[in-house]
């Protein structure tokens, strides 16, 4: 009988699962799988016998079965799949066709998570299933559909209700059928709800698998994200649904994916020299603030770690970080990676759009690395996000407020690239509101002994090697290194040295990198006198300021301090000299 209703059963089946967020099987008589989701719909059109004690039990009493407790119940005694079953709750109805059982309708949940939402709501979520088989018995017998439908509404809107997302229905002719709770709370609608002026409008849009909206009612403007999905019933009032979250829980969401994972927070900072518990302190007084930041520091100190630390203590931790580095992208896409894009933008744009890391931010933070790296003109506008804190994707001229923390990092000293018209006053002092500078390791040496050990124990761990004794001298070649590529430089030392290390796990002098085994020159701040590596690296910086970094700037450079442009290109690689903007 329910096989002749198949299609119908599959997308009631599909709505079901998007409302309460699990699973959902329907099965006839003869317990053969007439639609399912997620899992199940591999399933579908084939007979589940051997797993069907659960199902079974109610098509025999006619009568809902609610499990809470798998494995232990008398129900599921004798089922082949006892010891290995990973459900852990499940609730089935019987579909009733004039008395007679026709199928079941079931719900599995494989997550305690899940399990415990429904033990909270266990009478609402029966009287929906009973509802919803209610509604499939009347689609089956093809009489009194519509009034099925509309009793079941109410359950309906309670499990909804419930819902942590936003949902509307509308009906055919586009006007709004209905709206939960979370949604009006969204809107920040308390009365009444006037619903033939509420307007939904899709913007082309996408994000991974949802769509963006904008959502109109009264004066109220809202973009939202979340998925359209087509309800299939002969019931004018009931033709789609949409369910969207807000924004700012979506990008939180998202940031998920789009950053590195890190072990964030002060804890990850590793250290305890006077400097650097100075620096966790401030980032501890300064973490409660929105003011942006501007952590300098030379390549490889650490400041992406610092940043990371403010956002994990401040109250923005649960929304998202975005990370960027204006120095790894062209200038010709920097901007749409910022700002977003609308569709048609500019040629080569995605079809549908795409949202911008401003965007993403919002709520959160956004730490903008090799901020020195950012063209003039874009700096304009970054400054007037930083002013109004709204944005505009390309090719669109609305305007999207943001609430977002700025935390911009550089290597690069910006007062001399003012000097030389590379970077602008006005937004530097936007930047630098609250200054932090992250020392060098040669700065830091009382660090050294905590940094050996933590990094021999990574890659201890990940090479499969465990170091049992180092030489003396060893270490007192780590400490008087002056590191120019600081932690990045010395994390790599260290992973040399283990790779290099036997499996008695004893560190000699002979498994130190070329560069450490030449005997180090010691200078003190009496003689006047600084490492020939640090006035070199110093002049290439200053001649990239005053020639620029293009490759012609570079020839001239090359020129002035007296070597070829293949060495020049050398010395930048080594001494990790921060590219102003792209060659």
């Amino acid at each position: 009988m329910l096989r002749s209703i198949a299609a119908s059963l599959n997308r009631i089946a599909h709505v079901i699962a998007i409302v309460i967020g699990l699973d959902v099987e329907i099965v006839d008589a003869s317990l053969m799988r007439i639609a399912g989701t997620g899992r199940y719909s591999d399933g579908v059109g084939k007979s589940i016998g051997e797993e069907g004690q659960v199902y079974g039990h109610a098509l025999k009493t006619g009568k809902s079965v609610y499990i809470d407790t798998p494995r232990l119940d008398p129900i599921c005694q004798g089922c082949k799949h006892l010891d290995t079953c990973e459900e852990e709750l499940t609730m089935a109805a019987p579909i009733l066709v004039d008395g007679f059982p026709a199928g079941v309708i079931g719900i599995v949940s494989f997550t305690q998570e899940d399990a415990q939402r429904i033990k909270q709501n266990r009478n609402t979520f029966r009287e929906y299933l009973k509802m919803m088989a209610g509604m499939v018995a009347a689609a089956a017998r093809d009489q009194q559909r519509f009034d099925a439908m509309s009793e079941t509404v109410n359950t309906l809107q309670r499990v909804v209700d419930a819902y942590s997302d936003g949902v509307f229905i509308f009906a055919q002719d586009g006007t709004l059928s209905y709206v939960n709770e979370q949604a009006k709370r969204e809107m920040r609608i308390e009365e009444e709800i006037q619903r033939s002026a509420v307007e939904l409008e899709e913007t082309g849009n996408q994000v991974g698998d949802s769509q963006e909206f904008e959502l109109r009612y009264k004066d109220f403007d809202l973009l939202v994200m979340g998925r359209s999905v087509e309800l299939g019933s002969d019931d004018p009032r009931f033709s789609r649904m949409v369910i969207f979250e807000n924004q700012k829980d979506f990008t939180r969401r998202m940031s998920n994916f789009t950053s590195h994972s890190h072990s964030d927070g002060l804890g990850a900072i590793l250290g305890c020299s006077p400097k650097i518990r100075k620096l966790k302190e401030r980032v501890q007084s300064i973490a409660t603030s929105s003011s942006t930041v501007l952590i300098t520091g030379e390549s490889g100190t650490g400041k992406e770690l610092f940043a990371r630390a403010i956002h994990k203590e401040s109250n923005r931790r649960d929304q998202p970080f975005i990370a960027i580095n204006c120095g790894a992208i062209p200038d010709t896409l920097l901007e749409s990676e910022l700002f977003g894009y609308t569709s048609g933008a500019f040629t080569g744009a995605r079809s549908n759009g795409r949202m911008g890391k401003f965007e993403l931010a919002n709520g959160g933070v956004l730490f903008l690395d090799e901020i020195s790296s950012m063209p003039l003109y874009l700096q304009v506008k970054l400054l007037r996000v930083l002013q109004e804190r709204t944005v505009i994707r390309l090719g669109s001229n609305k305007l999207i407020h943001v609430d977002i923390r700025i935390i911009a990092a550089t290597n690069d000293k910006l007062k001399d690239m003012i000097a030389a018209h590379r970077f602008r006053s006005d937004l530097y002092y936007r930047l630098n509101v609250i200054p932090f500078e992250v020392p060098p390791l040669r700065e830091r040496l009382e660090d050294v002994d905590l940094l050996t050990k933590h990094f021999f124990q990574k890659y201890g761990k990940r090479f499969g090697k465990h170091m049992t004794r180092m030489d003396p001298s060893c270490l007192e070649r780590l400490k008087s290194y002056p590191w120019p590529g600081n932690i990045r430089e010395f994390e790599n030392a260290i992973e040399f040295i283990v790779n290099m290390m036997p499996s008695s796990g004893v560190v000699t002098p002979e498994l130190l990198p070329a560069f450490l085994q030449e005997k180090p020159v010691n200078f003190t701040e009496e003689d006047g006198l600084r490492p020939l590596w640090e006035m070199e690296r110093e002049a290439i910086q200053k001649a990239l300021q005053r020639f620029g970094d293009t490759t012609h700037g570079k020839k001239l450079a090359a020129k002035r301090l007296g070597i070829g442009l293949a060495t020049l290109y050398r010395k930048i690689q080594q001494y990790e000299i921060h590219k102003m903007s792209q060659a």
